[in-house]
């Protein structure tokens, strides 16, 4: 009698232990990436709204958004589904040009509290890409954030080359049905992860400045050597993708 085939569950347990195994340091980061939120909102235990905190009111609501959307990577990211972690991380992307813009344009913050317009309005310039040039977010030379990962995250938003390509092993050319572990895409994953973290980490910075001095001075000091580790990893991140990265395209 035939052992009955492997369910998907086992699957993924199966590059759970492999991820384990091979990124004990990337785990450890990770795992204070979302401590250092943890810790924030432990600083701030209740927030009031006023008339003249709408800034700081946009600032909350999407740094718990992004919260939220980095853990559910992380779950995928340790499961195998590498493509759907990109993704989720599009969408903290978004949402730290969204938390930039607003503060200084307020169409973008009427729209995300009150929905006086339309996102994606090009008449009042309320795109991704309008909100980069006025965050100085979308030139290459300095910054990478829409030109480079947004861009990026993009071609796995949407069905095309790339967002297929990750779907075959590379090697055999087999179709990726279940999840497996991919070293490639798993440095991928947790560099956009990171960077975007860090990101997200200046909305946090400025939402406990205007909630109280105190606490962005005491959250500051804690966090303050795991963000030194992440952004010393990032550093090294070309030594661990090698010579060429497999899935990185030229654009148009």
């Amino acid at each position: 009698m035939s052992e009955e085939a492997p369910n998907l569950v086992q699957f993924e347990a199966k590059v759970k232990q492999a991820t384990t195994r091979k990124h004990q340091k990337e785990i450890s980061l990770i795992t204070e990436l979302l401590n250092i939120y943890t810790k924030a909102f432990n600083l701030v235990t209740s927030f009031k709204r006023t008339e003249d905190n709408d800034v700081s009111y946009a600032w909350l609501l999407l740094i718990a958004r992004s919260y939220h959307s980095m853990r559910s990577a992380v779950l995928l990211i340790f499961s195998g589904y590498y493509d759907s972690a990109l993704t989720l991380l599009r969408t903290v992307t978004e949402d730290w040009l969204v938390g930039k813009d607003c503060e200084h344009y307020r169409p973008t913050l009427d729209t995300l509290l009150y929905e006086k317009h339309r996102f994606g309005d090009k008449e009042l310039q309320l795109r991704y890409i309008d909100m980069a040039k006025r965050v100085k977010a979308e030139d290459k030379v300095k910054d990478i954030v829409y030109t480079g990962d947004y861009r990026f995250q993009s071609k796995f938003t949407h069905a095309g080359r790339l967002s297929l390509a990750v779907m075959l092993d590379q090697k055999t050319n087999e179709l990726r049905v279940v999840p497996c572990y991919d070293g490639l895409l798993f440095y991928c994953c947790c560099e956009l992860l990171i960077r975007n973290s860090l990101r997200i980490n200046e909305l946090m910075y400025r939402f406990l400045e205007s909630c109280s001095g105190e606490a962005v001075k005491n959250w500051s000091k804690m966090v303050e050597p795991g963000v030194e580790d992440m952004v010393d990893w990032l550093k090294t991140l070309q030594q661990k993708y090698g010579d060429k990265d497999t899935y990185v395209e030229e654009d148009d």
